[in-house]
């Protein structure tokens, strides 16, 4: 049999048209180790724009929260991206057994480029302990008596925003080189504008599509405004500025006790951790890991958070007079500071040990419920090992090179273990005894994600939660 020319070039196009069809219908839709899981959109299987399109209006967490209520607890959101909304069978496998962070976590590095949080060490630290004493009976008292005085209101958030911040680098850098927004507030304003202005609507972009985002920039197109660069500029010199005065710290530190406030007690650590793994690491190269792996992990989330708590007990002044009580109970000094103290004068007050105040039920209570109620709204993803399949939440054979996103809200905000689901009841944590309730543990309350890649400054955080909510 001879074939004419224009039957070669149509039996092409049909093995094309048939392979084709193969790849992008009948593959995902019978064949991939995926087609298993339950589709959050009918595009998922063969398109990731559906996704892309509801991360880009910032919508995920509203439309992915959906798809797991009508699905179950894992859904396909596109051809190689999946969502889990369970502890026990999904989020423990992923995070407890180490799976890699994608690129899109690249965006949150500064510069180009976790002992000391450690329980104990921060309960034993009095370098710390000093820190929090100067920061809030010395700046953050005195303020707020002087707020009390006047006619105007105090902006709560931008408040906490200050304390977080200011507690935070003071421990990082020590307190004369750390910031001081609780003192200067219009510095505050500055840097949250800048904060909103590097983590825009455009950073979809380099974080969802880097691969697409670079090839652009490299022809002259940049998807990122000119704000956002610049921003980022001005937070790097921040930073900067702080490390070089560290840095310079640390050149007299055998002069300086490290229970001294001004002591840079993360500073000198990674510098000494890093010099051991590279000879000649230079500021920039410190003030890189400090920024990854310390600096961006409680900055604005966490302030927030205590901006919460803040105002759910300014809603509840029946928890506020329980938890007056419970300090008292342990620290009298702290009950009523501005009714004993020269309010511009609070050098001779004391704070109550971080370990007597990690005893206080009710306090811990409080804490737990802000953070169940008010937790981070990304997807935190992880990708699957590149190295074998796996099995999570009953599926089978989820191959490598996945993404894998969990939201902190499906645990914290799941009806079948939450009474009053949506409701800030800091009782929900204590036994019939008035003790914290125990065994729950991160099926319950995932906060600060878990395993050998949870949050770094987890610690830190409940610690400065702690010392603030008593306050």
């Amino acid at each position: 049999m001879v074939f004419q020319p224009m039957d070669v070039v149509t039996l092409i196009a049909i093995s094309l048209v048939i392979v084709l069809f193969y790849r992008f219908l009948v593959y995902p839709l019978c064949f991939d180790p995926l087609a298993k899981v339950p589709n959050a959109h009918w595009s998922s299987p063969f398109s990731p724009l559906w996704i892309l399109a509801t991360r880009y209006s910032r919508r995920e967490l509203h439309d992915v929260r959906q798809a797991h209520e009508r699905l179950g607890p894992i859904v396909r959101l596109g051809p190689k991206d999946i969502s889990i909304s369970c502890f026990e069978d999904g989020i423990r496998s992923v995070y407890h057994k180490g799976f890699d962070k994608p690129a899109w976590y690249d965006f949150f590095n500064y510069f180009g480029i976790a002992t000391v949080y450690a329980k104990s060490a921060l309960f034993k630290s009095s370098q710390l302990l000093a820190v929090s004493k100067a920061i809030l009976l010395d700046v953050l008292v005195p303020r707020l008596n002087h707020d009390a005085g006047t006619s105007q209101p105090t902006e709560l958030l931008e408040l906490s925003y200050s304390m977080c911040l200011d507690l935070v680098n003071a421990y990082l850098f020590g307190l004369t080189n750390g910031s001081k927004f609780l003192k200067e507030e219009e510095h505050i304003k500055a840097f949250l504008e800048h904060y909103e202005n590097r983590y825009c609507a455009e950073s979809f972009w380099p974080q969802e599509l880097p691969l697409l985002t670079r090839s652009l920039e490299k022809v002259g197109i940049k998807l990122l405004p000119k704000s956002a660069m610049a921003s980022k500029k001005c937070i790097e010199a921040w930073l900067m500025e702080m490390s070089k005065a560290a840095d310079a710290s640390m050149q007299t530190a055998d002069k300086m006790s490290e229970d001294c406030a001004d002591f840079p007690t993360v500073y000198a650590c990674v510098k000494g951790a890093t010099s051991q793994q590279s000879s000649g690491k230079d500021v920039l190269s410190i003030q890189s890991e400090i920024a990854k792996k310390f600096w961006l992990s409680h900055t604005k989330a966490i302030g927030l958070v205590l901006g919460y708590t803040l105002y759910y007990l300014a809603q509840n002044p029946t928890t506020q007079d329980r938890l007056r009580a419970e300090v008292a109970s342990v620290a009298p000094e702290m009950q009523r500071l501005s009714s004993t103290l020269d309010p511009l004068n609070c050098r001779d007050r004391h704070l109550p040990s971080p370990e007597t105040l990690d005893e206080l039920p009710y306090l811990s209570a409080i804490i737990n419920e802000s953070l169940r109620m008010r937790p981070n709204s990304t997807p935190l993803p992880r990708i699957t090992p590149d190295d074998r399949s796996v099995t999570l939440v009953g599926i089978e054979g989820i191959p490598p090179g996945v993404r894998v996103n969990a939201f902190q809200w499906f645990v914290h905000r799941d009806p079948k273990k939450w009474d009053r689901v949506d409701e800030w009841v800091p009782e929900r944590w204590l036994d019939g005894d008035g003790r914290l309730r125990k065994g729950s543990g991160e099926s319950q309350m995932w906060g600060f994600c878990s395993g050998p890649r949870m949050c770094a400054g987890s610690n830190f955080s409940q610690y400065r939660e702690s010392l603030l909510g008593g306050e």
